[in-house]
């Protein structure tokens, strides 16, 4: 069996063993009781989710010196969210290469750069947000003040973080192929493109302007999640605070990543149940809040980045003619993937 085929088998049994521990036929009564404008709400708030993917993908696209607008790169921020979710660790994003190449002339060695600063660095400011959000649940009112200056500290930590992975980048240049076995992948992958994306990558973390304008937006699309779940929440009668819904989604996305599991299948689902039920929902209407977060935010997504698919391929299409075969052979040769 291929290991895509278990993961998969494992989600989906992980997800029927939540659905007959909330008996289905009672879940079945709850999600009765869900508003269908609730539902429309909550599916076009996907659509500033997305136009912020967009946004934040410009600037850092910017700061490298390319000139993309954000309408442009909507349909690919579209595509690598739908291919992130549905892919182990979110490594389908790189998806968004080829695209950008073609639709902005953004080289492999800078696209790659992007999606690795932009994954790496939104997941450590879910993580830390939601683990500050934790703190200042159970923290005393005295101690609360200090939660948010800890907030602050993490948009130091991209710059820090440069320095060290430029000596990594030197010292993987230098390293012969036959080295250490252990080390090989980690070597290999800091030499791609001849290093040219660890050099981009550093220069998108040496930038405090940047990161701090980053770690904005993505909290801007962290907030909006926590809208959906909150609204559906309370559709069904579960009453959250806004920490509550911070932290029970937050929790559950970190989770389902770092999973591995295609979609975080199973795994987010039970993760965001139980944070639900430890805010006070019973485990049916926890459980249907689980259901609807995905028809009402995962689904649209996918449907999101299908279209957007379709329609990229379908433009880069038309305008590949425009370019002579000796310009693309030159471009291919000089920065192959």
């Amino acid at each position: 069996m291929r290991r895509w085929e278990l993961q998969v088998g494992l989600g989906v049994a992980l997800v029927a063993l939540l659905m007959w521990r909330a008996r289905v036929l009672e879940l079945g009564n709850t999600l009765r009781d869900f508003d269908p404008l609730v539902a429309v709400l909550v599916v076009l708030l996907n659509v500033p989710a997305i136009a912020i993917l967009a946004i934040r993908t410009h600037f850092v696209l910017r700061r490298l010196g390319y000139d993309a607008s954000p309408l442009s790169l909507a349909p690919i921020s579209a595509l690598g969210n739908v291919a992130a979710v549905v892919t182990p660790g979110a490594a389908g994003d790189v998806i968004r290469a080829p695209f950008l190449k073609g639709h902005h002339a953004v080289s492999y060695s800078d696209s790659f750069a992007t999606i690795v600063y932009e994954r790496s660095y939104s997941f450590c400011i879910l993580c830390l947000s939601t683990g500050l959000v934790a703190a200042w649940s159970v923290a005393p009112n005295a101690l609360r003040a200090v939660i948010p200056v800890i907030g602050l500290a993490v948009l130091a930590l991209p710059p820090l973080a440069a320095i060290p992975l430029l000596s990594l980048s030197t010292w993987a240049g230098r390293t012969r192929p036959g080295g250490s076995l252990a080390l090989r992948p980690l070597v290999r992958a800091l030499n791609v493109a001849e290093g040219r994306w660890v050099q981009s990558l550093a220069k998108l973390m040496k930038d405090l302007r940047l990161s701090v304008l980053f770690a904005g937006l993505t909290t801007l699309i962290f907030a909006t999640m926590v809208c959906q779940l909150w609204l559906i929440a309370d559709s069904l009668s579960i009453h959250l605070s806004a920490g509550e819904a911070a932290l029970a989604l937050g929790g559950s996305v970190a989770a389902g990543i770092a999973s591995f599991l295609p979609l975080g299948l199973g795994v987010l689902d039970w993760t965001l149940a139980a944070l639900l039920e430890s805010a006070g929902a019973t485990v049916g209407s926890a459980t249907a809040v689980a259901i609807l977060y995905r028809v009402t935010n995962s689904l649209p997504a996918g449907l999101l980045g299908v279209a957007a698919y379709a329609y990229l391929v379908v433009r880069l299409g038309r305008r590949e003619p425009e370019a002579t075969p000796e310009g693309g052979a030159t471009a291919e040769a000089t920065d192959s993937p």
